[in-house]
């Protein structure tokens, strides 16, 4: 289920990878529709697949996912909420780059890299919140 509130994408993906393709959809829709550049989409929607796909994997829950998307004009907000058993604490926050031998692992990684603010929020099982930074429209004078 999936609703708009107050400029806000709010989505409740169900726990199967195959539910990441319409996750994809609605946020890239409403990004596009924020006017957020395509290259900056692109990094948002690499990062929210793989938080997605790490709560599916490793939460351990059977309830939906909450996600939350909120677009303005200098950033992007995503928050990714499971009710799962939490994140490792083994897990090295940031994380360093994995082996290029490695088979997984990449996920957490690229989140740190694509994103220009990653942290945990507070909540039962985890919550992940994460920023990209936009780049606004130059002002006329500086247009090239």
């Amino acid at each position: 289920m999936q609703a708009t509130i107050n400029g806000e994408l709010h989505v409740a993906v169900p726990m199967a990878t195959r539910s990441l393709a319409e996750l994809r959809w609605s946020a890239w829709t409403y990004l596009a529709t924020a006017g957020v550049a395509p290259g900056m989409i692109e990094d948002i929607l690499t990062a929210l697949h793989e938080a997605v796909a790490n709560a599916i994997r490793h939460s351990g829950s059977d309830s939906d996912v909450a996600v939350r998307l909120a677009a303005g004009r200098t950033r992007v907000t995503i928050e990714v909420k499971d009710t799962g058993r939490g994140i490792d604490p083994g897990v090295t926050i940031p994380p360093p780059a994995p082996s290029v031998m490695a088979e997984g692992g990449r996920g957490l990684f690229l989140i740190w890299s694509l994103m220009s603010s990653v942290r945990f929020g507070h909540s039962r099982g985890t919550h992940l919140i994460m920023v990209k930074e936009l780049f606004p429209d130059a002002p006329e004078h500086v247009r090239f």
